[in-house]
Protein backbone atom coordinates (compact mmCIF):
# COMPACT_ATOMS: atom_id res chain seq x y z
CA UNK A 1 0.00 0.00 0.00
CA UNK A 2 3.18 2.29 0.82
CA UNK A 3 4.78 1.66 -2.44
CA UNK A 4 1.37 2.42 -4.09
CA UNK A 5 1.21 5.96 -2.41
CA UNK A 6 5.13 6.81 -3.10
CA UNK A 7 4.84 5.45 -6.98
CA UNK A 8 1.78 7.65 -7.28
CA UNK A 9 2.63 10.89 -5.73
CA UNK A 10 6.51 10.61 -6.93
CA UNK A 11 5.51 10.42 -10.55
CA UNK A 12 3.13 13.71 -10.07
CA UNK A 13 4.53 15.89 -7.85
CA UNK A 14 6.50 19.18 -9.20
CA UNK A 15 10.17 19.88 -7.61
CA UNK A 16 9.88 22.02 -4.95
CA UNK A 17 12.66 24.88 -4.85
CA UNK A 18 13.82 27.08 -1.71
CA UNK A 19 11.96 26.57 1.41
CA UNK A 20 8.95 26.90 0.21
CA UNK A 21 7.00 24.15 2.25
CA UNK A 22 2.88 22.89 2.99
CA UNK A 23 3.13 22.09 6.63
CA UNK A 24 0.34 19.30 7.28
CA UNK A 25 -0.88 17.84 11.02
CA UNK A 26 -1.66 14.60 11.46
CA UNK A 27 -2.56 14.76 15.22
CA UNK A 28 -5.61 12.44 14.96
CA UNK A 29 -5.81 8.63 14.79
CA UNK A 30 -8.07 8.46 12.10
CA UNK A 31 -5.91 6.85 9.25
CA UNK A 32 -9.04 8.26 7.43
CA UNK A 33 -8.42 12.14 8.73
CA UNK A 34 -4.55 11.88 8.14
CA UNK A 35 -4.75 10.86 4.50
CA UNK A 36 -7.22 13.19 3.44
CA UNK A 37 -4.86 16.21 4.88
CA UNK A 38 -2.26 14.81 3.34
CA UNK A 39 -4.01 14.40 0.12
CA UNK A 40 -5.01 17.98 -0.13
CA UNK A 41 -1.83 19.39 1.08
CA UNK A 42 -0.43 17.29 -2.15
CA UNK A 43 -3.09 18.50 -4.54
CA UNK A 44 -1.94 21.95 -3.09
CA UNK A 45 2.32 21.22 -4.24
CA UNK A 46 0.75 19.94 -7.35
CA UNK A 47 -0.35 24.11 -7.96
CA UNK A 48 2.61 25.60 -5.97
CA UNK A 49 5.98 23.77 -5.87
CA UNK A 50 6.85 22.78 -2.71
CA UNK A 51 8.02 20.45 0.54
CA UNK A 52 5.61 18.82 2.96
CA UNK A 53 6.32 19.06 6.36
CA UNK A 54 4.40 16.86 8.87
CA UNK A 55 3.52 17.26 12.39
CA UNK A 56 2.65 14.74 14.67
CA UNK A 57 2.70 13.10 18.14
CA UNK A 58 0.09 12.63 20.91
CA UNK A 59 0.40 12.93 24.43
CA UNK A 60 -0.69 10.81 27.69
CA UNK A 61 -3.88 13.53 28.24
CA UNK A 62 -4.66 12.99 24.90
CA UNK A 63 -4.34 9.47 24.35
CA UNK A 64 -6.65 8.96 27.65
CA UNK A 65 -9.70 10.71 26.56
CA UNK A 66 -9.92 10.24 22.98
CA UNK A 67 -7.58 7.51 20.79
CA UNK A 68 -6.92 3.85 21.86
CA UNK A 69 -3.83 3.49 19.10
CA UNK A 70 -2.09 6.24 18.20
CA UNK A 71 1.14 5.01 16.25
CA UNK A 72 3.24 7.60 15.39
CA UNK A 73 5.72 5.16 13.31
CA UNK A 74 2.89 4.73 10.88
CA UNK A 75 2.78 8.25 10.56
CA UNK A 76 5.68 8.86 9.36
CA UNK A 77 5.61 5.66 7.22
CA UNK A 78 2.31 7.26 6.04
CA UNK A 79 3.76 10.60 5.64
CA UNK A 80 6.57 9.53 3.65
CA UNK A 81 4.60 7.74 1.24
CA UNK A 82 3.29 10.91 0.43
CA UNK A 83 6.47 12.93 -0.16
CA UNK A 84 6.69 14.47 3.16
CA UNK A 85 10.84 15.65 3.43
CA UNK A 86 9.91 15.89 7.01
CA UNK A 87 7.91 14.98 9.98
CA UNK A 88 8.07 16.48 13.44
CA UNK A 89 6.54 15.04 16.52
CA UNK A 90 5.47 18.31 18.02
CA UNK A 91 4.35 16.80 21.20
CA UNK A 92 8.11 14.99 21.94
CA UNK A 93 9.75 18.85 21.36
CA UNK A 94 7.24 20.62 23.29
CA UNK A 95 7.36 18.37 26.49
CA UNK A 96 11.16 18.77 25.99
CA UNK A 97 11.37 22.06 25.54
CA UNK A 98 10.14 24.79 27.52
CA UNK A 99 7.90 27.56 26.45
CA UNK A 100 11.07 30.01 25.94
CA UNK A 101 13.17 27.57 24.45
CA UNK A 102 14.22 28.10 20.87
CA UNK A 103 13.42 24.14 19.49
CA UNK A 104 15.90 22.49 17.38
CA UNK A 105 14.42 20.14 14.79
CA UNK A 106 16.19 17.11 12.90
CA UNK A 107 15.08 16.36 8.89
CA UNK A 108 14.08 12.92 8.71
CA UNK A 109 14.31 11.22 5.38
CA UNK A 110 11.32 11.32 3.20
CA UNK A 111 10.90 7.56 0.97
CA UNK A 112 12.26 8.57 -1.53
CA UNK A 113 15.89 9.52 0.81
CA UNK A 114 15.07 13.15 -0.09
CA UNK A 115 16.75 15.22 2.38
CA UNK A 116 14.64 16.98 5.42
CA UNK A 117 14.03 20.81 4.92
CA UNK A 118 15.52 20.97 8.56
CA UNK A 119 18.80 20.61 9.46
CA UNK A 120 20.32 18.62 12.23
CA UNK A 121 21.62 21.50 15.06
CA UNK A 122 21.35 18.66 17.99
CA UNK A 123 20.42 15.24 18.57
CA UNK A 124 17.57 14.11 16.51
CA UNK A 125 14.15 15.13 17.41
CA UNK A 126 15.77 16.74 20.39
CA UNK A 127 17.36 20.00 21.59
CA UNK A 128 20.75 21.60 22.14
CA UNK A 129 20.94 23.40 25.27
CA UNK A 130 18.47 25.87 24.23
CA UNK A 131 20.53 28.05 21.93
CA UNK A 132 19.93 26.43 18.45
CA UNK A 133 17.40 27.49 15.76
CA UNK A 134 15.04 26.03 14.32
CA UNK A 135 15.55 26.74 10.36
CA UNK A 136 16.18 25.12 6.69
CA UNK A 137 18.53 22.65 5.77
CA UNK A 138 21.84 24.63 4.20
CA UNK A 139 19.59 27.78 4.36
CA UNK A 140 21.67 29.33 7.10
CA UNK A 141 19.92 31.63 8.90
CA UNK A 142 15.61 31.82 9.09
CA UNK A 143 14.79 34.02 6.28
CA UNK A 144 13.99 37.89 7.07
CA UNK A 145 10.51 38.57 7.77
CA UNK A 146 8.79 41.02 9.59
CA UNK A 147 8.70 40.45 13.04
CA UNK A 148 5.34 39.05 14.46
CA UNK A 149 4.45 39.17 18.28
CA UNK A 150 4.22 36.12 20.54
CA UNK A 151 0.59 34.85 20.79
CA UNK A 152 -1.91 37.52 23.22
CA UNK A 153 -1.44 35.66 26.90
CA UNK A 154 -5.51 35.88 26.94
CA UNK A 155 -5.70 34.17 23.84
CA UNK A 156 -3.67 31.53 24.74
CA UNK A 157 -5.82 31.16 27.64
CA UNK A 158 -8.87 30.45 25.78
CA UNK A 159 -7.27 27.66 23.99
CA UNK A 160 -5.87 26.28 27.27
CA UNK A 161 -9.49 26.66 29.03
CA UNK A 162 -11.07 24.88 26.65
CA UNK A 163 -8.37 21.78 26.11
CA UNK A 164 -8.53 21.33 29.49
CA UNK A 165 -13.11 21.17 29.44
CA UNK A 166 -12.07 18.78 26.41
CA UNK A 167 -9.86 16.36 27.91
CA UNK A 168 -11.43 16.40 31.29
CA UNK A 169 -14.84 16.22 29.66
CA UNK A 170 -16.49 19.18 32.22
CA UNK A 171 -18.66 21.80 30.97
CA UNK A 172 -16.43 24.54 32.13
CA UNK A 173 -13.72 25.00 34.66
CA UNK A 174 -13.99 25.44 38.28
CA UNK A 175 -12.70 28.91 39.52
CA UNK A 176 -9.76 27.88 41.48
CA UNK A 177 -8.57 26.55 38.07
CA UNK A 178 -5.55 28.10 37.29
CA UNK A 179 -3.90 27.50 40.65
CA UNK A 180 -4.08 24.19 40.27
CA UNK A 181 -0.82 21.96 39.08
CA UNK A 182 -2.52 20.18 36.34
CA UNK A 183 -3.60 23.51 34.50
CA UNK A 184 -0.57 25.00 35.03
CA UNK A 185 1.35 22.00 33.09
CA UNK A 186 -1.17 22.34 30.49
CA UNK A 187 -0.82 25.88 30.09
CA UNK A 188 3.06 25.59 29.42
CA UNK A 189 2.52 22.94 27.65
CA UNK A 190 0.33 25.05 25.26
CA UNK A 191 3.06 27.91 25.29
CA UNK A 192 5.23 25.55 24.15
CA UNK A 193 3.27 24.18 21.42
CA UNK A 194 2.87 27.97 20.14
CA UNK A 195 6.79 28.66 19.81
CA UNK A 196 7.00 25.38 18.27
CA UNK A 197 4.84 26.26 15.63
CA UNK A 198 6.15 29.96 15.40
CA UNK A 199 9.43 28.94 14.94
CA UNK A 200 8.49 26.17 12.38
CA UNK A 201 6.14 28.80 10.62
CA UNK A 202 9.49 31.77 10.46
CA UNK A 203 11.92 28.97 9.27
CA UNK A 204 10.13 28.31 6.30
CA UNK A 205 8.55 29.85 3.23
CA UNK A 206 4.89 28.76 4.27
CA UNK A 207 2.12 28.18 1.88
CA UNK A 208 -0.16 26.73 4.02
CA UNK A 209 -1.42 25.16 6.98
CA UNK A 210 -3.59 22.29 6.37
CA UNK A 211 -5.11 20.61 9.40
CA UNK A 212 -8.41 18.30 10.27
CA UNK A 213 -9.13 20.62 13.57
CA UNK A 214 -9.03 24.30 14.36
CA UNK A 215 -9.77 23.89 17.85
CA UNK A 216 -7.93 22.98 21.05
CA UNK A 217 -3.97 23.47 21.99
CA UNK A 218 -2.75 21.00 19.57
CA UNK A 219 -4.45 22.06 16.52
CA UNK A 220 -5.95 25.57 17.71
CA UNK A 221 -2.61 27.24 18.05
CA UNK A 222 -0.86 25.96 14.75
CA UNK A 223 -4.02 27.41 13.54
CA UNK A 224 -3.47 30.45 15.17
CA UNK A 225 0.27 30.88 14.65
CA UNK A 226 -0.49 30.46 10.49
CA UNK A 227 -3.16 32.71 10.93
CA UNK A 228 -0.67 35.67 12.08
CA UNK A 229 1.92 35.36 9.99
CA UNK A 230 -0.75 35.29 7.24
CA UNK A 231 -0.62 31.85 6.01
CA UNK A 232 -3.58 30.64 4.44
CA UNK A 233 -5.23 27.74 6.78
CA UNK A 234 -7.16 24.75 4.48
CA UNK A 235 -9.73 23.14 7.52
CA UNK A 236 -9.97 19.62 5.39
CA UNK A 237 -13.87 18.00 7.25
CA UNK A 238 -13.92 14.67 8.32
CA UNK A 239 -17.30 13.62 6.50
CA UNK A 240 -18.83 12.81 3.06
CA UNK A 241 -16.57 12.73 0.20
CA UNK A 242 -14.05 15.55 0.35
CA UNK A 243 -14.60 18.89 1.76
CA UNK A 244 -12.36 21.38 2.77
CA UNK A 245 -12.21 25.28 4.18
CA UNK A 246 -9.62 27.42 3.35
CA UNK A 247 -9.25 31.09 4.89
CA UNK A 248 -7.04 33.07 2.98
CA UNK A 249 -4.86 35.79 4.91
CA UNK A 250 -6.46 38.95 1.98
CA UNK A 251 -10.05 37.88 2.80
CA UNK A 252 -10.20 38.53 6.45
CA UNK A 253 -12.11 40.75 7.74
CA UNK A 254 -11.16 40.48 11.81
CA UNK A 255 -13.69 38.31 12.97
CA UNK A 256 -12.88 37.16 16.81
CA UNK A 257 -11.74 33.60 14.77
CA UNK A 258 -10.73 31.15 12.03
CA UNK A 259 -14.47 29.53 12.41
CA UNK A 260 -16.21 33.75 12.90
CA UNK A 261 -14.47 34.42 9.50
CA UNK A 262 -15.55 31.56 7.61
CA UNK A 263 -18.81 32.37 8.40
CA UNK A 264 -18.99 35.27 7.22
CA UNK A 265 -17.26 34.64 3.89
CA UNK A 266 -19.52 31.52 3.61
CA UNK A 267 -22.92 33.51 3.85
CA UNK A 268 -21.40 36.37 1.14
CA UNK A 269 -20.24 33.75 -1.32
CA UNK A 270 -24.12 32.53 -0.96
CA UNK A 271 -25.18 35.21 -1.69
CA UNK A 272 -23.15 35.77 -4.69
CA UNK A 273 -23.25 32.40 -6.05
CA UNK A 274 -26.03 30.45 -4.59
CA UNK A 275 -29.50 32.24 -4.26
CA UNK A 276 -29.08 34.37 -7.51
CA UNK A 277 -28.73 30.73 -9.25
CA UNK A 278 -32.05 29.53 -7.20
CA UNK A 279 -34.21 28.35 -10.18
CA UNK A 280 -31.61 26.87 -11.44
CA UNK A 281 -30.78 24.60 -8.66
CA UNK A 282 -34.17 24.36 -7.05
CA UNK A 283 -34.57 20.85 -8.32
CA UNK A 284 -31.32 19.61 -7.43
CA UNK A 285 -32.14 21.10 -4.00
CA UNK A 286 -35.09 19.37 -3.28
CA UNK A 287 -33.51 16.16 -4.56
CA UNK A 288 -31.23 16.58 -1.84
CA UNK A 289 -33.56 17.80 1.06
CA UNK A 290 -35.66 14.34 -0.08
CA UNK A 291 -32.34 11.95 0.40
CA UNK A 292 -31.70 14.19 3.58
CA UNK A 293 -35.05 12.94 5.30
CA UNK A 294 -33.23 9.45 5.62
CA UNK A 295 -29.78 10.46 5.36
CA UNK A 296 -27.60 9.30 8.10
CA UNK A 297 -23.94 11.54 7.11
CA UNK A 298 -23.47 14.96 7.94
CA UNK A 299 -25.40 17.06 8.95
CA UNK A 300 -28.04 14.77 10.04
CA UNK A 301 -25.07 12.69 11.97
CA UNK A 302 -26.63 13.79 15.22
CA UNK A 303 -29.74 11.37 14.62
CA UNK A 304 -27.51 8.72 13.38
CA UNK A 305 -28.96 5.22 13.38
CA UNK A 306 -31.77 3.02 11.62
CA UNK A 307 -34.48 5.33 13.27
CA UNK A 308 -33.05 8.55 11.70
CA UNK A 309 -35.64 8.44 8.57
CA UNK A 310 -38.48 10.97 8.73
CA UNK A 311 -40.77 9.00 6.72
CA UNK A 312 -43.95 11.33 7.01
CA UNK A 313 -45.42 12.79 3.34
CA UNK A 314 -47.48 15.54 4.02
CA UNK A 315 -49.28 17.47 6.62
CA UNK A 316 -52.35 14.65 7.46
CA UNK A 317 -49.98 12.28 8.51
CA UNK A 318 -47.15 14.75 10.76
CA UNK A 319 -50.90 15.97 12.56
CA UNK A 320 -51.86 12.12 13.44
CA UNK A 321 -48.30 11.80 14.73
CA UNK A 322 -47.98 14.54 16.68
CA UNK A 323 -51.42 14.04 18.40
CA UNK A 324 -50.25 10.69 19.79
CA UNK A 325 -46.52 12.30 20.73
CA UNK A 326 -48.55 15.16 23.00
CA UNK A 327 -50.55 11.88 24.29
CA UNK A 328 -46.94 10.18 24.92
CA UNK A 329 -45.20 12.96 26.81
CA UNK A 330 -48.32 14.24 28.68
CA UNK A 331 -48.41 17.21 26.35
CA UNK A 332 -51.95 19.19 26.21
CA UNK A 333 -52.61 20.16 22.73
CA UNK A 334 -53.04 23.58 23.28
CA UNK A 335 -49.70 24.85 23.20
CA UNK A 336 -47.12 24.98 20.83
CA UNK A 337 -43.92 22.84 21.58
CA UNK A 338 -40.36 24.29 21.57
CA UNK A 339 -37.33 21.63 21.17
CA UNK A 340 -34.11 22.74 22.82
CA UNK A 341 -31.22 20.66 21.31
CA UNK A 342 -28.47 20.59 23.45
CA UNK A 343 -25.07 20.38 22.71
CA UNK A 344 -21.58 18.87 23.32
CA UNK A 345 -21.08 20.68 26.43
CA UNK A 346 -17.15 20.79 26.47
CA UNK A 347 -16.85 20.93 22.42
CA UNK A 348 -14.47 23.26 21.10
CA UNK A 349 -15.49 26.20 23.33
CA UNK A 350 -15.39 29.50 21.95
CA UNK A 351 -14.27 29.02 18.58
CA UNK A 352 -17.18 30.92 16.93
CA UNK A 353 -19.28 33.57 18.06
CA UNK A 354 -22.10 32.63 21.35
CA UNK A 355 -23.71 34.98 23.22
CA UNK A 356 -23.58 33.01 26.57
CA UNK A 357 -20.59 32.17 28.31
CA UNK A 358 -19.64 28.65 27.37
CA UNK A 359 -22.63 26.09 26.21
CA UNK A 360 -23.44 24.55 29.66
CA UNK A 361 -24.90 28.33 30.68
CA UNK A 362 -26.84 28.80 27.48
CA UNK A 363 -28.54 25.42 28.27
CA UNK A 364 -29.01 26.52 31.84
CA UNK A 365 -30.36 29.50 31.74
CA UNK A 366 -32.59 28.42 28.47
CA UNK A 367 -33.92 25.44 30.77
CA UNK A 368 -34.54 28.22 33.61
CA UNK A 369 -36.37 30.63 30.69
CA UNK A 370 -38.37 27.45 30.03
CA UNK A 371 -39.36 26.72 33.30
CA UNK A 372 -41.15 30.41 33.61
CA UNK A 373 -42.80 30.36 30.28
CA UNK A 374 -46.38 28.26 30.30
CA UNK A 375 -47.15 29.05 27.20
CA UNK A 376 -45.45 26.40 25.29
CA UNK A 377 -44.64 22.84 26.03
CA UNK A 378 -40.63 22.79 26.04
CA UNK A 379 -38.46 19.51 25.38
CA UNK A 380 -35.44 19.35 26.30
CA UNK A 381 -33.13 16.51 24.29
CA UNK A 382 -29.49 15.77 25.29
CA UNK A 383 -26.76 14.93 22.67
CA UNK A 384 -26.54 11.82 21.38
CA UNK A 385 -22.61 11.57 21.36
CA UNK A 386 -22.90 13.18 25.23
CA UNK A 387 -20.87 10.41 26.60
CA UNK A 388 -17.80 11.33 24.88
CA UNK A 389 -17.94 15.10 25.84
CA UNK A 390 -19.06 15.14 29.70
CA UNK A 391 -18.28 13.07 32.27
CA UNK A 392 -20.35 15.33 35.08
CA UNK A 393 -23.83 14.03 34.20
CA UNK A 394 -24.39 18.19 33.34
CA UNK A 395 -28.06 17.31 31.34
CA UNK A 396 -29.32 14.99 34.04
CA UNK A 397 -28.20 17.40 37.06
CA UNK A 398 -30.21 20.11 34.64
CA UNK A 399 -33.00 17.44 34.33
CA UNK A 400 -33.70 17.21 38.01
CA UNK A 401 -34.35 20.62 38.76
CA UNK A 402 -37.35 20.87 36.70
CA UNK A 403 -38.49 17.37 37.77
CA UNK A 404 -42.04 19.15 38.84
CA UNK A 405 -42.27 21.03 35.75
CA UNK A 406 -45.27 19.04 33.57
CA UNK A 407 -44.46 21.62 30.48
CA UNK A 408 -40.82 20.62 30.24
CA UNK A 409 -39.81 17.21 29.40
CA UNK A 410 -36.11 16.07 29.41
CA UNK A 411 -35.08 13.13 26.86
CA UNK A 412 -32.24 11.55 25.62
CA UNK A 413 -32.07 12.45 21.77
CA UNK A 414 -32.60 9.19 20.79
CA UNK A 415 -35.40 8.53 22.85
CA UNK A 416 -37.33 10.19 20.50
CA UNK A 417 -37.75 9.21 16.98
CA UNK A 418 -37.35 11.74 13.59
CA UNK A 419 -40.58 10.97 12.64
CA UNK A 420 -42.01 12.06 16.31
CA UNK A 421 -39.46 14.86 16.11
CA UNK A 422 -40.41 16.29 13.54
CA UNK A 423 -44.39 16.26 13.78
CA UNK A 424 -43.61 17.60 17.74
CA UNK A 425 -41.58 20.15 17.10
CA UNK A 426 -42.90 24.29 16.29
CA UNK A 427 -39.93 26.08 17.27
CA UNK A 428 -36.31 24.77 17.48
CA UNK A 429 -33.39 26.43 19.43
CA UNK A 430 -29.72 25.15 19.44
CA UNK A 431 -26.47 27.25 19.40
CA UNK A 432 -24.43 26.09 16.17
CA UNK A 433 -25.84 22.61 15.74
CA UNK A 434 -26.89 21.24 12.50
CA UNK A 435 -30.36 21.14 13.01
CA UNK A 436 -29.98 24.82 12.43
CA UNK A 437 -30.25 24.17 8.52
CA UNK A 438 -31.79 20.97 8.85
CA UNK A 439 -34.83 21.67 10.59
CA UNK A 440 -35.88 24.98 8.29
CA UNK A 441 -35.47 22.80 4.91
CA UNK A 442 -38.40 21.08 6.16
CA UNK A 443 -40.64 24.21 7.53
CA UNK A 444 -39.49 24.05 11.28
CA UNK A 445 -37.99 27.50 12.10
CA UNK A 446 -34.99 27.62 14.75
CA UNK A 447 -33.56 30.36 17.07
CA UNK A 448 -29.67 29.95 17.20
CA UNK A 449 -27.72 31.33 20.25
CA UNK A 450 -24.21 31.64 18.39
CA UNK A 451 -23.09 31.20 14.84
CA UNK A 452 -22.09 27.91 12.57
CA UNK A 453 -20.53 28.15 9.11
CA UNK A 454 -23.93 28.30 7.68
CA UNK A 455 -25.30 31.06 10.50
CA UNK A 456 -24.95 33.99 7.16
CA UNK A 457 -26.95 32.33 4.90
CA UNK A 458 -30.26 33.36 5.94
CA UNK A 459 -31.88 29.76 7.47
CA UNK A 460 -32.75 30.69 10.90
CA UNK A 461 -33.24 33.15 13.39
CA UNK A 462 -29.31 34.71 15.03
CA UNK A 463 -28.85 35.99 18.09
CA UNK A 464 -26.78 38.97 18.30
CA UNK A 465 -26.50 38.96 21.93
CA UNK A 466 -28.20 37.70 25.26
CA UNK A 467 -30.92 40.48 24.77
CA UNK A 468 -31.96 39.45 21.10
CA UNK A 469 -31.85 35.82 22.39
CA UNK A 470 -34.83 36.58 25.02
CA UNK A 471 -36.68 38.66 22.43
CA UNK A 472 -36.56 35.67 20.00
CA UNK A 473 -37.88 33.47 21.69
CA UNK A 474 -40.80 35.34 23.28
CA UNK A 475 -42.07 36.75 19.84
CA UNK A 476 -41.33 33.45 18.37
CA UNK A 477 -43.84 31.47 20.90
CA UNK A 478 -46.21 34.13 21.02
CA UNK A 479 -46.54 33.44 17.24
CA UNK A 480 -46.82 30.01 17.54
CA UNK A 481 -49.10 29.79 20.22
CA UNK A 482 -51.05 32.02 18.27
CA UNK A 483 -50.92 29.87 14.73
CA UNK A 484 -48.68 32.60 12.71
CA UNK A 485 -45.96 31.54 10.72
CA UNK A 486 -42.53 31.93 12.14
CA UNK A 487 -40.41 30.56 8.91
CA UNK A 488 -41.03 32.61 5.64
CA UNK A 489 -40.53 30.74 2.80
CA UNK A 490 -37.46 32.30 1.71
CA UNK A 491 -35.77 30.79 4.60
CA UNK A 492 -37.24 27.50 4.26
CA UNK A 493 -36.06 27.76 0.30
CA UNK A 494 -32.32 28.42 1.26
CA UNK A 495 -32.23 25.76 3.69
CA UNK A 496 -33.07 23.62 0.96
CA UNK A 497 -30.11 25.55 -0.93
CA UNK A 498 -28.00 24.96 1.77
CA UNK A 499 -28.62 21.37 1.92
CA UNK A 500 -27.47 21.16 -1.82
CA UNK A 501 -24.71 23.39 -1.09
CA UNK A 502 -23.16 21.55 1.54
CA UNK A 503 -23.52 18.01 0.45
CA UNK A 504 -23.19 18.65 -3.54
CA UNK A 505 -21.47 21.55 -4.45
CA UNK A 506 -19.03 21.72 -1.63
CA UNK A 507 -18.62 17.98 -1.96
CA UNK A 508 -15.65 16.90 -4.37
CA UNK A 509 -15.53 13.46 -5.53
CA UNK A 510 -12.52 12.04 -6.34
CA UNK A 511 -10.99 8.41 -6.28
CA UNK A 512 -7.78 9.49 -3.95
CA UNK A 513 -10.66 10.11 -0.60
CA UNK A 514 -12.97 7.41 -0.22
CA UNK A 515 -16.37 8.60 1.31
CA UNK A 516 -16.06 8.73 4.52
CA UNK A 517 -18.66 6.04 4.95
CA UNK A 518 -16.37 3.70 3.49
CA UNK A 519 -14.55 3.18 7.40
CA UNK A 520 -11.08 3.29 8.13
CA UNK A 521 -10.29 -0.22 7.54
CA UNK A 522 -9.33 -2.93 5.07
CA UNK A 523 -12.22 -1.54 3.02
CA UNK A 524 -10.52 1.85 2.53
CA UNK A 525 -6.88 0.50 1.90
CA UNK A 526 -8.25 -2.21 -0.56
CA UNK A 527 -10.44 1.03 -2.39
CA UNK A 528 -7.63 3.14 -2.51
CA UNK A 529 -5.12 0.52 -3.27
CA UNK A 530 -7.32 -0.19 -6.25
CA UNK A 531 -8.06 3.42 -6.77
CA UNK A 532 -4.14 4.31 -7.58
CA UNK A 533 -3.14 1.55 -9.14
CA UNK A 534 -5.40 1.92 -12.01
CA UNK A 535 -7.40 5.48 -12.33
CA UNK A 536 -5.08 8.05 -13.68
CA UNK A 537 -4.93 11.69 -12.40
CA UNK A 538 -6.03 13.58 -15.34
CA UNK A 539 -9.45 14.57 -14.85
CA UNK A 540 -9.72 14.14 -11.64
CA UNK A 541 -12.04 16.78 -9.47
CA UNK A 542 -9.83 17.12 -6.82
CA UNK A 543 -6.85 18.99 -8.90
CA UNK A 544 -9.21 21.42 -10.84
CA UNK A 545 -11.16 21.98 -7.78
CA UNK A 546 -7.45 23.07 -5.41
CA UNK A 547 -7.06 25.13 -8.60
CA UNK A 548 -9.99 27.23 -8.89
CA UNK A 549 -9.94 27.57 -4.93
CA UNK A 550 -6.57 29.18 -5.04
CA UNK A 551 -6.71 31.13 -7.80
CA UNK A 552 -9.81 32.57 -6.75
CA UNK A 553 -9.29 32.73 -3.35
CA UNK A 554 -12.56 31.09 -2.79
CA UNK A 555 -12.95 29.70 0.92
CA UNK A 556 -13.43 26.28 0.27
CA UNK A 557 -13.70 23.47 -2.88
CA UNK A 558 -16.14 23.67 -4.69
CA UNK A 559 -17.30 20.30 -7.05
CA UNK A 560 -17.95 22.59 -10.26
CA UNK A 561 -17.97 26.51 -10.82
CA UNK A 562 -20.68 27.50 -8.89
CA UNK A 563 -19.94 31.53 -10.56
CA UNK A 564 -21.19 30.24 -13.85
CA UNK A 565 -24.91 29.83 -14.56
CA UNK A 566 -24.06 27.70 -17.18
CA UNK A 567 -21.74 25.52 -15.98
CA UNK A 568 -24.26 24.82 -13.13
CA UNK A 569 -27.04 24.26 -15.66
CA UNK A 570 -25.31 21.08 -17.03
CA UNK A 571 -24.11 19.72 -13.78
CA UNK A 572 -26.98 20.06 -11.50
CA UNK A 573 -30.02 17.35 -11.73
CA UNK A 574 -32.68 17.95 -14.09
CA UNK A 575 -36.21 18.31 -13.32
CA UNK A 576 -37.96 14.91 -13.92
CA UNK A 577 -40.42 14.68 -16.47
CA UNK A 578 -44.10 14.82 -16.24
Amino acid sequence: MLTTVATYWGNRLPRPEGGACVVVEALHQDIRVIMRNLVVANAIRCVVPSHLVVVTGTDEQWSETLWQDFDVEHVRSLAGAFGASDVLNVHELAGSCGPSDVLTVHGLAGAAGVPGVFGALGPAGGHAGGAARLRPAGSGDAPARRPVPPIDPGLLRRFVDATMCRLNLVPRLPPAAAADPAYLARHARGAAFSAFYDALFDAVTPVAFVTSHVDYDQWGLAVESAMRRDVPVVHVQSTGSLKAYTLFPEKRTGQVSYRAELTRQIGDYFERAVWPNRDILRASAELVTWRAKGNLGRPSWWRAGAFAAAELRNEVERDQLRAHALRRLGFGPDRPVVTVFNHAVSDALGTNVEVFDDLARWFEETAEYAAADTAANWVFLDHPSQFRYDSTGFFEQVAERYAGHSHMVFRPSVAISKNMLWSLTDLGVTVRGSVSNELPAFGIPVIQAGWSEWSSCGLSFVAEDRPSYWRLLETSVEKAAKGQPILGEEQRERARLWLWFYRCATDVTSPLVPAWDTGAGNELLRTLFINMSHVESDGDPLFSSVVRMWERRDPFLTRFDLLSPDALASATFPLRSS
